[in-house]
């Protein structure tokens, strides 16, 4: 198992981590890369990273859906963020050929922050065919 280490710089944030998963995998003929985040309050996605308009809409709807200003029962001061990783997920997969992650032309591996900005993690394993 690897390590990425992400460190955001904003309270809620899609940062782009496909380059380094890309380095990670690069040794592997064919296989599945693994990605797990272990916080309650981040998380993993894919989706465009073409155009960065999308990541601002999607941190916008996911403002919308648990905004700061409601009456959470935790008393931590976090709970949109607890809420907005439960919608993203702490893990996913992605197949790799070649030593290059199997992603579609417009497609981007993103962390997801929300309770930022803070130093994450990132957990990375690959099984070979």
């Amino acid at each position: 198992m690897e390590v990425i280490t992400v460190k955001s710089t904003a309270k809620a944030q899609l940062i782009d981590i496909t380059e380094e998963v890309a380095r990670r995998v690069a040794g592997v003929k064919s296989g599945v890369c693994f990605l797990y985040v272990p916080h309650t309050t981040a998380g993993i996605v894919i989706n465009e990273g073409a155009d960065p308009a999308v990541a601002e809409d999607i941190l916008r709807v996911y403002e919308r859906l648990a905004p700061y200003d409601f009456s959470y029962r935790h008393l931590e001061g976090n709970s949109p963020a607890h809420v907005k990783a439960s919608l993203t997920g702490p893990c996913l997969s992605v197949l790799v050929e070649e030593g290059r992650p199997v992603l579609g032309t417009w497609q981007r591996i993103f962390f997801a922050e929300y309770d930022g900005p803070r130093t994450r993690k990132v957990y990375l394993k690959v099984l070979e065919d």
